[in-house]
């Protein structure tokens, strides 16, 4: 008799540890179950990922986040994020050893995007429109305040000039060439280049033929007259709207 009591008492206490468990288990898939952030398909040509760091810096929020598939830092126009929020956003720009003067840091691949959406339930900035650089990006082309003109400028080499340049574009393609030109506007520290536009007198600005845009690391200002040495390109796509049909790339430079 003393056994069987023994052993009801024990299947007693065993049964009345299985409630406790079976919640304890369902408890632990709740949160993947409410987040809706992540139950639905990630839309085709986005991703999505879990945000591990953020920071802001003059206008900009960059997100570092894990998609599952990578890690990868983004940059796009500042929006209110937190680590742990889940965001989502479009395929974006890959720039390469891009700088940040603001955060005094470099990033060796940051993707420029139209804008993040958090799903985790913060207020999404409104989204870039099509054609754009995210906001606070100056204008990469030609004009503006800090535009001037250029007189007759020496050329570097006899007959070899920018509206040589536009005129033999085909042939110049993936060549290097140097070239002296002054400096009529210049906008440093964009997508990881400093953009430079040099004339040197020739050309047309009806046309078009007339200037020439650089891209280099190194720093310069406007009213510069420059010898630069870099490579044509052609039909260069920065992608939001900014696509240049003749290009001297990565070009270094030397004062005069």
């Amino acid at each position: 008799m003393n056994s069987l009591l023994f052993r009801l008492a024990v299947a007693t206490l065993a049964l009345s540890l299985l409630p406790p468990l079976v919640g304890c288990s369902k408890s632990a898939d709740e949160p993947a179950a409410e987040n809706a952030a992540l139950a639905t398909p990630v839309p085709p040509g986005m991703v999505r990922g879990t945000v591990l760091e953020t920071m802001n810096a003059g206008g900009y929020t960059y997100v570092f986040m894990d998609t599952g598939q990578d890690q990868r830092w983004v940059a796009s126009m500042e929006t209110p994020v937190q680590v742990g929020d889940v965001v989502q956003t479009d395929q974006g720009m890959a720039m390469s050893g891009f700088t940040s003067k603001t955060l005094n840091r470099t990033f060796n691949v940051v993707y420029f995007v139209g804008g993040l959406e958090n799903l985790s339930g913060g207020s999404p900035a409104a989204p870039q429109a099509p054609g754009e650089l995210p906001t606070g990006h100056p204008d990469i082309s030609g004009g503006g305040a800090e535009a001037t003109t250029a007189a007759d400028i020496a050329t570097y080499e006899e007959g070899k000039d920018i509206a040589y340049v536009y005129a033999n574009k085909d042939a110049l393609a993936g060549n290097e060439i140097t070239l002296r030109g002054k400096v009529v506007k210049y906008n440093p520290g964009i997508l990881g280049w400093n953009f430079v536009h040099i004339q040197d007198g020739s050309g047309d600005a009806a046309t078009g033929d007339n200037d020439l845009i650089v891209t280099t690391q190194a720093e310069t200002a406007v009213g510069e007259t420059l010898v630069l040495n870099g490579t044509i390109v052609l039909d260069k796509d920065f992608g939001a709207g900014y696509s240049y049909p003749v290009l001297l790339e990565d070009a270094s430079l030397t004062r005069e």
